[in-house]
């Protein structure tokens, strides 16, 4: 008679720990969803000028596949918006949308940040580890703001999940499959930055494989009325107050070139309704660089 005896103590105490880590999992997803769709019900999208409508075309054709996508436009454009737009008319919809912003993590956590790392990993890790974002994203989909800014080593291994599916976190030994559908945006001209040397280009290759341009502000002059109507509109309901504009203040903005495209516009929306005094918002309680630029194009146009 042969006995073989195995403490299997370790083993259940393993197999718990992927039980809890699965719980976690689980529970930030649907954290990450229930965000989501509140953010979705808080911004609209306004398209009236053609080019813009044509963006949003191509961005709903998009969402029905599971191609990845590059994004490109101004900071301020609402680059953010048509990757929500992508997401919540995919398929994966119902999975969460993870957004990572490349370059506002330090370079030495955008690793850890985007693949996750093993318990003891490096100094300050974690005692028991931590899930990257594409783990998070596992069945919807990641959204990598500023991808220009991706340091080098994370490009190769970003490379290497577009090309297989496949990760291992940081510290460890383990691979991983995970479904996530990869979303990239950037201000900046990649191809410029793949002739420098400074962003590889297959992995330029790998991100492109659908590009969507989004038009500035100033090149959407059809959608600049709706926009500042509506967004008058959001802010004074939030504030509980009735404010509109005049026909003044509209002229004045209608000739603003807006730099900071849809995000400026949305500031200039909030200042003015919670600064100004009276209900109907005039041209002098606009920001000052709006009254000076449209001045300086009067100034430029009159005859004396």
């Amino acid at each position: 008679v042969v006995v073989s005896e195995k403490d299997v103590t370790k083993f259940d105490n393993l197999q718990r720990r992927l039980e809890e880590e699965q719980e976690i999992k689980n529970q930030l997803r649907d954290q990450l969803a229930e965000m989501q769709q509140d953010a979705l019900q808080t911004h609209k999208i306004i398209a009236r000028s053609a080019n813009m409508v044509n963006t949003l075309q191509r961005a709903l054709k998009v969402s029905k596949a599971d191609s990845s996508v590059l994004i490109t436009g101004e900071s301020g454009v609402g680059k953010g918006l048509i990757a929500n737009l992508i997401h919540s008319n995919s398929s994966r919809a119902q999975k969460p949308l993870i957004r990572i912003n490349c370059g506002a993590i330090p370079e030495p956590l955008i690793e850890s940040e985007l693949f996750g790392y093993e318990k003891g990993a490096f100094t300050g890790a974690q005692t028991g580890g931590k899930l990257g974002h594409l783990e998070l994203a596992d069945g919807g989909t990641l959204f990598l703001d500023e991808i220009a800014e991706l340091p080098p080593p994370a490009q190769v291994k970003l490379l290497r999940f577009l090309e297989n599916g496949r990760l291992t976190r940081l510290g460890g030994t383990q691979v991983r499959r995970v479904d996530a559908r990869i979303i990239a945006a950037t201000h900046r001209n990649l191809k410029e930055m793949v002739a420098a040397g400074v962003f590889r280009h297959d992995l330029y290759y790998r991100l492109t494989v659908i590009p969507i341009a989004i038009p500035p502000v100033r090149e959407r002059r059809e959608c600049l009325l709706p926009l500042l109507r509506h967004f008058v509109d959001h802010f004074a309901r939030k504030a509980g107050s009735a404010k509109r504009l005049s026909n003044a203040a509209i002229d004045a903005l209608m000739s603003y070139t807006f730099p900071g495209n849809v995000r400026e516009l949305m500031n200039i929306c909030e200042r003015v309704v919670v600064m100004s005094e009276m209900e109907v918002i005039d041209r002098r309680d606009l920001p000052r660089d709006v009254i000076a630029q449209t001045k300086a194009a009067e100034d430029m146009w009159s005859p004396w």
